[in-house]
């Protein structure tokens, strides 16, 4: 296997989109770079796509050189977290159906190329090598632009800007050693000691720790990077400061970095709220509380945390932090980067990391189980990532129904104390002037008279679309909801069922469907019993 495409005995379509090229370098000075092993990578995995969440521990999709690889690969794992509920695995067909779907399929090569992955790939259960292959052409690459980079620093200083552009200097080398040195693929740096297994007692992997709900079962894990995202106002502060007052109370220290600017004064009267007591808030040595205003204040913090190493970390939000850090968030590489900066660092040092981030607006991107931006940030957490969903929105004398649904637990555990993707119902009490008080527990699932399944988040947001796009039909309703198309045709049967929505018939057997009775969750005698 060489550096300048695929052996002979292959004979793949011609890629046609390849990366931006410097002509002052000849095919000798290319980037380091394997066509071969991408291909047979990409080909592995639509050959067995259970290996996906292994590979995806080795590889991002900036370790491609090409970037019709990246955009496949980037892909695939998308489409896996979508039909993960629905237990379909990823293959060409539904590949194909999904790059057309984003606009990419052309541009990537067509079908054709994707079939071609599958033919041309030498072996599946060689997986790993070729990932191999791939992440040390793209450790090798990383070193040739880090050269590249800091020789053009050097060149553009000048005695006034010589500080900062060694600090620059030190920047790029860290971010470069931040992203490839804990997957590295030799067996020199990074080796760990697992003498210990000869002992005879089993690893153990760690519950989580912190948030527990009423049955006893915690939320989140001390030591990674967990996540918490859905809606404005919808109670992911919420959620995530919980954590911190758990650890004040129990004789820890926590931290906030709010990059949002809730302010000082607002944040600790919502702790207070909340159940932190004043004089833990006011020690410096129990929880500290930063505000950075640039990138610069933000990188000292994290520095000084991982240092002083709190039990909680809070940051909210991650929609704030990469503008902040100069970061492009269709770059994987560099969300890649500040993520580990940002949120492992600390999260290495011992802290249970939450961040806080925001859902997209649109259907398809809500529907993809992940926050806004690139799927880097999904990938970069390694505990529990709880999507939030306000029943009931938190507010001054109400109370507050949300609904917590996980999306990721590296770990598992979450999930098995669960028996699924439901972690449980917040319930925020502020009907009292200086506290508010809140349980977790895990209710059962709304139910029909009869015992059948209702699916009462369903038939809201149906109900929403239809109310906002009178006379559309089932499959612009199954379009734009993020859901199974099973879940969505059921909840839109139980509100013609009850009258909420009429139809009648449109073009080519079609029905088109009118909201008659408006339909709310909240107003659901059935739904409330379940909480």
């Amino acid at each position: 296997m060489t550096q300048d495409g695929p052996p002979t005995r292959h004979h793949l379509r011609p890629v046609t989109d390849e990366p931006p090229y410097d002509p002052a370098y000849d095919d000798t000075r290319r980037p380091p770079q394997d066509n071969a092993a991408e291909q047979a990578v990409l080909g592995a995995l639509l050959l067995r796509p259970a290996l996906a969440p292994e590979l995806a521990t080795e590889l991002d999709g900036a370790d491609f050189y090409r970037p019709q690889h990246e955009t496949i690969w980037n892909a695939i794992h998308a489409l896996a977290d979508q039909l993960h509920g629905e237990d379909l695995a990823v293959d060409a067909v539904l590949l194909a159906n999904h790059l057309q779907h984003t606009g990419d399929l052309d541009r990537v090569g067509g079908p054709t190329y994707l079939h071609d992955l599958v033919a041309n790939t030498p072996l599946a259960d060689n997986a790993h090598h070729y990932a191999r292959i791939v992440r040390d052409r793209a450790r090798a690459r990383a070193l040739v632009e880090l050269g590249t980079r800091l020789a053009a620093t050097g060149y553009k200083a000048d005695p006034d800007t010589l500080d900062l552009a060694l600090g620059d200097a030190v920047e790029l080398v860290e971010q470069t050693a931040l992203r490839f040195g804990p997957r590295t693929t030799t067996t020199g740096a990074g080796l760990k000691d697992l003498s210990w297994l000869l002992g005879g007692q089993p690893p153990v992997i760690p519950p989580p720790v912190y948030v527990r709900r009423d049955d006893g079962t915690a939320l989140f894990y001390k030591g990674k990077v967990n996540g918490v995202f859905g809606d404005p106002e919808g109670g992911k502060t919420w959620l995530a400061q919980l954590a911190i007052v758990e650890a004040l109370n129990a004789g820890q220290r926590a931290a906030m970095i709010d990059v949002d600017h809730n302010g000082p004064d607002h944040t600790a009267a919502r702790l207070i709220l909340l159940g932190a007591r004043m004089e833990h808030l006011a020690d410096a040595d129990r929880f500290r509380y930063y505000e950075p205003e640039d990138g610069e204040e933000l990188t000292a913090a994290v520095h000084e945390l991982a240092t002083w190493a709190p039990d909680v970390l809070v940051i909210d939000s991650l929609g704030e932090i990469f503008p902040m850090l100069g970061v492009n968030t269709n770059d994987t590489d560099e969300m890649t980067s500040a993520m580990r900066l940002v949120c492992s660092k600390p999260a290495h040092a011992g802290a249970c990391v939450i961040t806080v981030d925001h859902l997209p607006k649109s259907a398809d991107a809500r529907s993809t189980g992940y926050a806004i931006g690139s799927i880097a940030k999904k990938r970069m957490i390694r505990g529990a990532y709880l999507r939030v969903e306000a029943r009931t929105k938190p507010m001054p004398g109400g109370i507050g129904k949300i609904s917590l649904r996980i999306e990721k637990d590296t770990s598992g555990e979450l999930r098995r104390s669960s028996h699924g993707g439901y972690a449980g119902t917040l319930v925020l009490d502020s009907t009292q002037a200086q506290v508010t008080t809140w349980t977790i527990s895990r209710a059962e699932a709304p139910r029909n008279p009869d015992g059948s399944f209702r699916p009462t988040t369903w038939m809201e947001k149906v109900a929403t679309y239809i109310a906002d796009n009178p006379e559309c039909s089932g499959r612009d309703i199954e379009a734009a909801i993020p859901g199974t198309a099973k879940t969505i045709r059921a909840a839109l049967i139980q509100l013609i069922t009850e009258g909420h929505v009429t139809r009648i018939k449109g073009p080519n057997r079609s029905w088109l469907h009118t909201l008659a009775i408006p339909y709310r969750e909240a107003e659901d005698d059935l739904a409330q019993q379940s909480i």
